[in-house]
């Protein structure tokens, strides 16, 4: 293990010193925490750190080499004080979105979520795309960053708030939530995607302006029911509430290196979101052979190919051992 320590100390030191380092707004105001390689597999953080200048951050990667690199989503007046004497001015709303609590488990299911969250924030919150920003979270999923800065001095139960609206927790046959249900149940209507015969068809199409406005008792029971049922799902954006309500939530820092993975936080364009690809474009180490000792059988997809590599020794492509080293079933060399 210890050699495999070394190599990843060395790796990654090497990506910080040539990386360009990501500048979040008001930089001197947050707090940045790290959890050092040198304790590897160990997870131990280190947090109540600031910096007044962008170089003092890039000294600190290379010199303490984290695996890990987050900076808080909230403003401090004292952002290296303890919690209680930090001066919480403010924090921005982010959202974090986890295959793993999705109903299918990948990270293109991820993605389907973040357009939906996307499309939520513009249209119903009236969030200018230019104050968002999405992030490859590194492993499983996305981060949205929401800059805006009328929500940046919201507590913890207004965030819960938004977190149910986008959830639909509590869904009730009113309100702005129910507004939402109305308009794809009208959709489905127009569009003659509702299971019903010919006839009721046709009287429904000619209730739309009504069912739009809320009138589903014009819709038989039994496909009201089915409707509501379908558009719940539709609708539901599977955010981590915990993440949103935290005002002093720390989060990943964009273009650092994930330590379970040696992938890159990835920054991304909106324009690109749709293209883009983790095992291609958060790959941030070179295809170079290295020689590993797989701990057991490894079954994994990378980069448009499928390796099944038996326990024992192997040369893989740099990206790879080092995405397995990370991940603790492999150690550097034979």
């Amino acid at each position: 293990m210890e050699l495999t320590r070394h190599y990843l100390i060395r790796r990654f030191r090497e990506y910080y010193h040539k990386a360009k380092i990501y500048e979040p707004i008001e930089f001197r105001m947050r707090e940045w925490a790290f959890v050092p390689l040198k304790n590897f597999p160990d997870f131990v953080m280190v947090r109540h750190v600031s910096f007044s200048e962008m170089e003092e951050l890039r000294e600190f990667l290379i010199s303490n080499v984290p695996a890990h690199v987050y900076f808080s989503s909230a403003y401090y007046l004292k952002p290296s004080a303890e919690m209680d004497e930090k001066g919480w001015t403010g924090a921005d709303l982010i959202f974090d979105i986890d295959y793993d609590h999705l109903p299918t488990k990948s990270l293109e299911s991820a993605k389907r979520e973040v357009f939906k969250l996307l499309r939520i924030l513009e249209k119903d919150f009236g969030i200018d795309e230019k104050e968002i920003e999405v992030c490859f979270s590194g492993n499983r999923g996305y981060h949205v960053h929401v800059y805006d800065e009328r929500f940046r001095e919201l507590g913890n139960m207004e965030r819960r708030e938004i977190v149910d609206y986008l959830t639909l927790r509590g869904f009730k046959l009113k309100g702005t939530q129910f507004d939402r249900v109305c308009k794809i149940i009208h959709r489905y209507v127009r569009d003659g995607k509702v299971n019903v015969d010919e006839k009721t068809g046709e009287i429904l199409r000619s209730s739309l302006n009504e069912i739009r406005k809320g009138r589903l008792d014009l819709i038989p029971p039994e496909v009201r029911e089915e409707l509501i049922e379908r558009c719940l799902k539709k609708l539901v954006v599977h955010v981590d509430p915990p993440v949103t309500a935290d005002v002093k939530r720390l989060i990943r820092l964009p273009n650092s290196l994930h330590g379970k993975t040696g992938f890159r936080v990835v920054l991304i364009d909106l324009n690109d979101l749709e293209s883009f690809n983790p095992y291609v474009d958060a790959v941030a180490f070179g295809d170079e052979s290295v020689k590993v000792r797989l701990l057991k059988k490894v079954r994994v997809n990378f980069g448009g190919e499928r390796y099944i590599l038996e326990r024992g020794r192997h040369s893989l492509p740099e990206y790879l051992a080092v995405f397995l080293m990370c991940r603790g079933v492999a150690l550097y060399g034979h």
